[in-house]
């Protein structure tokens, strides 16, 4: 697997990061807490959701609603896309693959994704990060633990650990099991005493069932005494509702009789008082002729009023028409001016309007002009100050672009050459410091140990004289000072060499910080403002002449509204007038209208004498009079209504009459029954008290049947829960037996994960692999040593030139080459042989200074693994990196800078 690139919005302090990873070595560079491992961890979380806080919703960034991930990778010749996105109530996840440089989606959903993408990498989310993914201080921990913790840190990154985790964790279930198994045990003691009880609650029932069948018995026996009482008591009751009944009923028609009395004696009254109404109508009918009379010569009084009044305002009208006429022959000329001239205003805003914005669009085009002579003028200043600028930091004296920019082509390959050359002399002296450092290292030991030793050489134990001794001795000593003496001079010479890269470095920073194309830009400023300002003389000019005709037009249009300012209150008076005149009329058919109505007021005076004539009265108090016979005429036709009634009422009284002789009749009659059903309480009172009697003996039979039917259903309760409990203790001998056998089972599965089991067959099937895949890494560092093995707790051994070593033995430069071997060793077996991609966290961390440096200096050698990405804040690494990426956070938020 090559990881091509990683996009993070919203993930822990990444608002919106971006890496393009390459092949070769990428260096994540920052300080602590800058953001670097979260690079490493949105990787584990894009392929398998897996990530290092406690709930999914620490992974967005505070104040951020959702976070989103994606991550691009090849695997086995092919490009795929995985991405994750997550919110506060949903998550999303797909999984692309590249064809004809698209992406099409093969997986949606978070489970089926993850899925998808162990199957493709044949390997799960822990698998990955113990293959790929070494952890801080884990190179530290195989250089520097004890072998127990050695065996420990590997057992961890092989699952062994896990293993053992689960052995230790069986315990605690299985105790549990054990436990529950005793409880069941100690309830089964109890099954003996049920039984008994169950033979004395059935002996209990059988005597309930008993005395329930002789209670029935005389239930029976009362019931049927009960129902003979009953039946004579409704015998009695019958002819007691009957006596009752016919007492009531002759109550109800006396009653009835009382209130036709009453009736009839109403009825009698109202014929009086219509006789008295028939005699006031007599009176009444001959004064009501006259109101009609009377009434006809309001109407005519009304009218001679009216029509006086039209005569009055028809003469005001013909007044009027007459002085408005006046009045619009007096103003006609002026109406006729005002007409004129406001459509001769008329056309020259209509001249105008062809005109309008002329004005405007002038002040645009020119105000454009000294934009742009304005801008050119900036760009002109521009490009002398970045030219004369450009000479003095390169101390040349050009007057035109183009030669600063052929100089500057000419000038930069020499000085990046230049740098490559500083670089590589650099480069060449360290490295011939580092082989002398290493001699001197090799000659220190065995020059300290023929200190100590007198007979032997300390390297092939074969007998030594004095002298030979201490030849030995100076022969050493002689070639370390020499070495020191070359070490001192080429630190001196980087030194300088460093000096004058420096120099070199800054003439180079000259000619980077000069833009070319920033002049370019400039000068196309100013030739694109030539050939604008070309372009508005002309729309200036014919805007400056429609200017003119405008301002012509706009005096005239002054000079024709002052003149209608001046007419208008004429023209007004004459417009006010005329409508005023055509709204009151023709006078002709005015004149014509006063004539009529003249005439209707003759006509009406002479029918007004006529009927004063006939009435021969005053009509001073006509109103009056009219309302006196109106109120006589009122109370006319109320008598008239009254008196209508006199048949209904003849009638009613006949009818009254003949019912009151019927309820008469009835009343005898109903006497003469009640005489017949004299009525007896006593024989009544006996059988309500039998009836009583027996009542409560059948109930009291009644409540004793129910206590007992209680009793029987109480045992029958208490049966069927001594049954359960049977069947639970049935159930709980199942239960033990099958706890048995299961504790039998986790016994066989515990022994299995313990050390002696699975763990110890993982030990050696993987051990093998894994010394066979450390000796393959080891070997490419160029080290002296001929073989590497490990032994059943992961100790090294090496074998040299001087036979066979410890890890304690060997230098500390390879005691990290074969920590290094070792854990790439582990990743290749647990990734089955295929590994292209390697992730470091700070694997510089807890080694000292000298390890630090040779762990690095292994790193910059590797070119063994095509892909390794490394997350560290130590410096010294970025001379081993292919590409750097560097993390830096600002204002909380995590920037990455390549």
């Amino acid at each position: 697997m090559i990881i091509e690139s990683l996009r993070m919005k919203n993930f822990k302090s990444h608002l919106d990061s971006q890496i393009d990873f390459n092949t070769g070595i990428s260096i994540i560079m920052g300080g602590n807490g800058a953001g670097k491992s979260s690079i490493l961890e949105a990787v584990s979380f894009a392929l398998f959701k897996q990530h290092s806080g406690k709930k999914i919703e620490q992974l967005v960034t505070i104040g951020q609603k959702k976070m989103f991930v994606e991550l691009k990778f090849t695997s086995n010749g092919r490009t795929y896309c995985v991405s994750r996105e997550r919110s506060k109530n949903s998550s999303k996840a797909r999984l692309s693959i590249e064809e004809d440089h698209k992406f099409h989606p093969i997986s949606s959903g978070d489970k089926q994704v993850t899925g998808e993408v162990q199957s493709l990498l044949e390997m799960d989310g822990d698998l990955f990060l113990n293959a790929v993914y070494v952890r801080q201080g884990e190179i530290a921990d195989l250089v520097d633990k004890t072998s127990a913790e050695k065996k420990q840190v590997i057992g961890k990154l092989l699952g062994i650990e896990s293993l053992e985790k689960a052995w230790k964790n069986m315990l605690t279930i299985m105790k549990d099991y054990e436990t529950e198994q005793i409880k069941l045990e100690a309830k089964l003691e109890e099954l003996e005493g049920l039984n008994d009880d169950i033979k004395s609650k059935k002996s209990e029932k059988i005597e309930i069932q008993e005395n329930i069948s002789k209670i029935e018995l005389m239930v029976n026996e009362t019931q049927a005494k009960l129902d003979l009482i009953i039946k004579e008591k409704q015998k009695f009751d019958k002819d007691k509702e009957t006596y009752e009944r016919a007492i009531t009923s002759l109550k109800s028609k006396n009653n009835i009789l009382d209130n036709l009395i009453s009736d009839n004696n109403h009825l009698n009254s109202q014929i009086n008082e219509i006789l008295d109404k028939e005699k006031e109508i007599e009176i009444i009918k001959p004064k009501l002729s006259k109101l009609n009379i009377l009434k006809q010569l309001k109407t005519f009084l009304s009218s001679l009023k009216q029509s006086q009044n039209d005569e009055k305002q028809l003469k005001i009208v013909l007044d009027k028409i007459r002085i408005f006429n006046e009045i619009i022959q007096k103003n006609k000329k002026f109406y006729n001016d005002y007409s004129l001239l406001s459509d001769e205003l008329t056309n020259l805003e209509k001249e105008k309007s062809k005109y309008d914005g002329s004005r405007a669009l002038f002040d645009q085009q020119t105000t454009l002009k000294k934009e742009i002579l304005g801008k050119m003028g900036r760009s002109h200043d521009k490009i002398v100050k970045v030219i004369n600028g450009s000479n003095k930091v390169l101390e040349t004296n050009f007057s035109l672009i183009e030669e600063l920019e052929t100089y500057i082509k000419t000038k930069k390959p020499a000085v990046e050459k230049s740098i490559e050359d500083m670089d590589l002399k650099i480069n060449k002296a360290k490295q011939e410091i580092y082989k002398l450092e290493n001699q001197n290292k090799d000659l220190k030991k065995p020059l300290t140990e023929l200190g100590s030793v007198k007979e032997k050489c300390p390297i092939c134990e074969s007998p030594i004289s004095s002298e030979k001794r201490e030849e030995l001795i100076k022969n050493y000593s002689a070639q370390i000072k020499t070495n020191e003496t070359q070490i001192f001079n080429l630190i001196e010479g980087i030194k300088a060499l460093k000096m004058d890269k420096a120099e070199i470095n800054k003439n180079y920073s000259n000619l980077q910080s000069i833009n070319i194309e920033v002049l370019k830009e400039q000068l196309e400023t100013l030739h694109e403002g030539q050939k604008e300002l070309k372009n508005l003389k002309d729309k200036i000019d014919n805007l400056k002449i429609e200017v003119s005709h405008l301002e012509s037009i706009e005096n005239q249009i002054k000079e024709q509204k002052d003149t209608i300012r001046g007419i208008k209150p004429k023209y007004e008076v004459y417009l006010e007038t005329k409508g005023s005149l055509e709204s009151l009329g023709d006078p002709a058919e005015n004149r014509n209208n006063l004539e009529k109505t003249r005439v209707e007021i003759c006509g009406l005076k002479e029918q007004i004498s006529s009927i004063i004539e006939v009435t021969g009265g005053s009509i001073e108090n006509l109103d009056e009079e009219i309302e006196y016979l109106e109120d006589m005429k009122s109370r006319y036709q109320h008598l008239t209504g009254a008196v209508a009634l006199k048949s209904s009422l003849t009638n009613r009284i006949d009818e009254v009459q003949l019912r009151i002789n019927d309820v008469e009749e009835e009343i005898k009659n109903l006497n003469k029954e009640i005489k017949t059903l004299a009525h007896d309480e006593e024989p009544l009172h006996k059988l309500n008290e039998d009836l009583a009697s027996k009542t409560n003996q059948l109930n009291e039979l009644k409540g004793k049947k129910q206590e007992l039917i209680g009793r029987e259903i109480g045992i029958n309760n208490s049966l069927e829960d001594l049954q359960k409990k049977i069947e639970s203790y049935n159930t709980y001998l199942r239960k033990v037996k099958n706890l048995k056998d299961f504790l039998k089972l986790l016994n066989y599965i515990r022994d299995l994960y313990g050390k002696d089991g699975v763990q110890k067959d993982l030990r050696n099937i993987s051990r093998p692999l894994i010394e066979q895949k450390t000796r393959e890494f080891f070997e490419k560092f160029n080290f002296e040593y001929s073989d590497i093995k490990l032994d059943e707790d992961y100790d090294v051994t090496v074998y040299g030139p001087n036979g066979e070593s410890s890890l304690d033995m060997i230098s500390g430069g390879e005691k990290i080459a074969v920590a290094l071997a070792l854990r790439l060793g582990i990743t290749q077996t647990l990734s089955g042989g295929s590994l292209e991609l390697i992730m470091l966290d700070e694997p510089t961390i807890h080694l000292d200074a000298y390890r630090r440096q040779e762990l690095i200096d292994l790193l910059k050698k590797m070119s063994i693994i095509p892909q390794m990405i490394i997350v560290t804040h130590d410096t010294d690494l970025e001379d081993a990196a292919d590409n750097i990426f560097r993390v830096k956070k600002e204002d909380g938020e995590s920037i990455i800078y390549s």
